[in-house]
Parts: structure tokens; C-alpha cells; sequence
């Protein structure tokens, strides 16, 4: 089975399932601002709970913190038999209480990282991409972790739940990969732009994301490699500046105080990218309307990244 067929398969199964599939159990660990959801949004992670990630609960952590919005921490137990409420029947009672423990290392992790204000721990039974992307439309951010997305099976997997939650998420979803590296020197974060179609909300988020950390942004566009003779390739190079400069402009006034390098880079915007993110804390990237290959609505340059980036990624989708 192909690529597109298999992201095809992952989607399909999706839209099968809701919030409604099953009836979540929340508990809140009172913070400054009580018990409960208490604000309009949230950061929300997500956790497997065969390999929970503790770099995701690490990010989402501090990202609640900075905001100070509430972190909601989130163990789906997804249905075993062919029926919700068939087969797997008497097995769901240890693997929910398997999810509470998962949920109860991951609190302590938070803890331990910087104490968000509010945290709210959910065990949520279906699909984690249903409960994921429904939970998306209150979140500030999503966040999940990944150990093996650079292998080719992880990837395609029917079962994974990176490429289909970021695909349909109704708001950024943070991939972090295991472990989370430490970069040296100066921390910045990347957007990747492109200049003849960039992503207000993409760009948006970055600004956003680099004021609330108090660190640099590097706005970084790629044009591909050019066969015109030198003073067409320069007169082209000087419009991708232009065209940069110009999409960043207005987020760069209304947050004066981030620091902002802009870039136009000649190669494959995969490859540059995927460059830029060794040394970068996070990539920003936004998601693309078309379905570009990857039959799941991710266009070339986000599935690559997810694929390869040596930092979290971040997918911010279209308005």
C-alpha cells in the first residue's frame, strides 16, 4: 500500500469518531485560578500510554506557563473489538486505570518542569486523534510527542496519530520529538515563509510565540534553484525579499520587542529548513489547503519536516 493510500485509510477512520464516543474522566489540580476549566483555552497534550513523552509534557508545561493558561493532560484508551462496547468490554477497566498512572507520572513531570497554573488530567476512551482534534477547537496548542517519526513505518502507520492530528487540528499542533536536545547558544525560533503565499496565522503564531519566550525569530523564505541568467536570478531574489519583508512588516509592529532576522535561501525548502532546525528551539510552519501528495491534507514541505526536522515542529493551520 502507497503513501496516500495508507494517510487515506488514517483519514477515513477519523471521521468515524467524535467526542461523543466516550465520556471522559477529568480530575483538576487546583491552581491559582481554582478547580475546573476556568479559561476560554488551554494548552492540551496529548500521551501515549505505552510511551508516554516526557519532552511533550516538558513543552506544554512551560508553554501553560508563559500563557498562563490551563495544561490538560490527555491518555485516550481507544476501542480493542470491533464495537465500543463489545469484546473489549472487560479490559477496559485495567487499561483506564493504566492511563491514570500515565496521567500521574506526566503531572509529576509538570511539576517538576515549571508548575503551569492550572492542570487538568483526562482519560478519554476512543480514538486520540478523534479526542485530540475535537479538543483543538478550545486549545491554544496541541502538543504530542514523537520517538520514532523518522522511521518510515511510524510515519505511515494507519495508527499513528501525528500526521491525521495535525492534518484536521483546529488550532497549532506541536510535534516534539524524544529526547528534546538542548541547542547551544543563543536560542531562536524559525518560521518557514513562503513569499508568494505566506501564512498570516503561521507568521502570526511565530511573532507570538518568540515575545511570550522573549527569544529571536529568524522569518526564513526558500526560493527554488534558478536556470536564469544572473540578473534574472538577483531581480528575483531582491521580489522574495520584498515579498518577505512584507509579510513579516505588520507582525514585526505589533511586537516590537522580538528580534527579527529575515532570510530568502536558495535550495530545496525541505532541505533548508530541515538545516535551520538543528539549530533552532522550534520550526513554525504553516499547514497548506492543498493535498499536496501525502493524502492527508499536508502539503510537501510540513510532512518532510515532520519527518526529518531536528526540533519540535510546530503546524499552524490556515484560517
Amino acid at each position: 500500500m502507497d503513501e496516500a493510500a495508507v494517510n487515506d485509510e488514517a483519514e477515513a477512520a477519523v471521521t468515524h469518531e467524535s467526542m461523543e464516543e466516550g465520556a471522559p474522566d477529568e480530575t483538576a489540580a487546583s491552581g491559582p485560578a481554582g478547580a475546573g476549566v476556568t479559561a476560554e483555552r488551554e494548552v492540551i497534550v496529548g500521551l501515549d500510554p505505552r510511551n508516554p513523552s516526557r519532552a511533550a509534557v516538558s513543552w506544554a508545561a512551560e508553554e501553560a506557563r508563559l500563557r498562563g493558561l490551563p495544561l490538560r493532560l490527555v491518555v485516550a484508551v481507544p476501542w480493542l473489538g470491533d464495537t465500543r462496547h463489545g469484546d473489549d468490554e472487560p479490559q477496559r477497566p485495567s487499561l483506564r486505570a493504566q492511563a491514570a498512572q500515565v496521567l500521574e507520572s506526566a503531572a509529576g513531570w509538570a511539576g517538576d518542569e515549571c508548575a503551569p497554573p492550572e492542570l487538568i488530567m483526562e482519560v478519554y476512551d476512543g480514538s486520540p486523534v478523534a479526542g485530540l482534534t475535537a479538543g483543538s477547537r478550545r486549545a491554544q496548542s496541541v502538543v504530542v510527542g514523537s520517538r520514532d517519526l523518522n522511521r518510515l513505518k511510524e510515519v505511515l502507520s494507519a495508527g499513528s496519530v501525528v500526521l491525521p492530528l495535525t492534518a484536521r487540528a483546529l488550532c497549532p499542533v506541536v510535534v516534539v520529538r524524544e529526547p528534546l536536545s538542548a541547542r547551544a547558544g543563543r536560542p531562536r525560533l524559525v518560521v518557514g515563509v513562503d513569499a508568494d503565499s505566506p501564512s498570516p496565522t503561521a507568521i502570526g503564531f511565530a511573532f507570538g510565540e518568540a515575545a511570550v519566550r522573549g527569544i529571536a525569530l529568524s522569518a526564513v523564505a526558500v526560493r527554488e534553484p534558478s536556470v536564469l541568467p544572473f540578473t534574472h536570478r538577483e531581480r528575483a531574489r531582491q521580489r522574495q525579499r520584498g515579498l518577505l519583508a512584507e509579510a513579516v512588516a505588520d507582525w514585526s509592529d505589533r511586537h516590537p520587542g522580538v528580534e527579527v532576522a529575515e532570510e530568502v535561501l536558495e535550495g530545496d525548502p525541505v532541505e533548508e529548513l530541515v538545516r535551520a532546525s538543528s539549530t533552532a528551539l522550534a520550526v513554525v510552519v504553516g499547514r497548506s489547503h492543498r493535498r499536496l501528495g501525502t493524502g492527508i491534507g499536508l502539503g510537501r514541505v510540513v510532512h518532510g519536516l515532520l519527518h526529518r526536522a531536528g526540533c519540535p515542529v510546530i503546524v499552524v493551520p490556515p484560517p
